[in-house]
């Protein structure tokens, strides 16, 4: 992990998901703040957990009338963290696949594997932050996630005078 623009971020993964979206008749709309202080992250690992969410948040609206195609890709401050929006116009989420969203396999597309939004939250929760689904008003779905803006404390072998023990040391 390192400190990277949170900005930053989101806009790679964006290079990536803009080839599915032209595909799928969708347009993405970029709000982040390029004064957005730094997370503390492991970039490709963002960038992937920010791609998937763009490609689910652009799978879900293949049912969407062509000119409401529209995924938001949102970040803004919130006390010592960043939050990211991932917003689509598709049909939604009822309440029991919300409540079973992130267990691993379960999934809401005919040829899904049930595993990435399952990753996407272990990554998040690795990085110190939370990932959320909210419906969006109107329609569809909002994706949220946090990153620190801070430095976590070490975890257990990762500090400053520690050293790894056992076979491999």
């Amino acid at each position: 992990k390192a400190r990277v623009a949170a900005f930053a971020v989101p806009e790679e993964a964006i290079g990536f998901a803009d080839i599915e979206a032209r595909k799928a008749g969708a347009v993405i709309r970029v709000d982040i703040p390029a004064d957005l202080p730094p997370v503390f992250a492991d970039r490709i690992m963002i960038e992937q957990v920010v791609l998937n969410l763009v490609k689910n948040g652009i799978e879900a609206m293949h049912q969407t009338p062509a000119d409401e195609r529209v995924l938001t890709l949102a970040a803004r401050l919130d006390g010592s963290a960043v939050e990211v929006a991932v917003a689509d116009r598709g049909c939604g989420l009822t309440d029991e696949q919300v409540e079973r969203l992130f267990t691993p396999f379960f999934t809401t597309k005919a040829e899904g594997m049930g595993m990435g939004l399952n990753i996407c939250r272990s990554i998040v929760e690795y990085h110190d932050g939370r990932l959320w689904v909210q419906a969006n008003p109107g329609s569809g779905s909002v994706f949220r996630f946090t990153l620190p803006t801070h430095s976590p404390l070490p975890r257990a072998g990762e500090g400053p005078g520690e050293r790894a023990t056992g076979p491999e040391a």
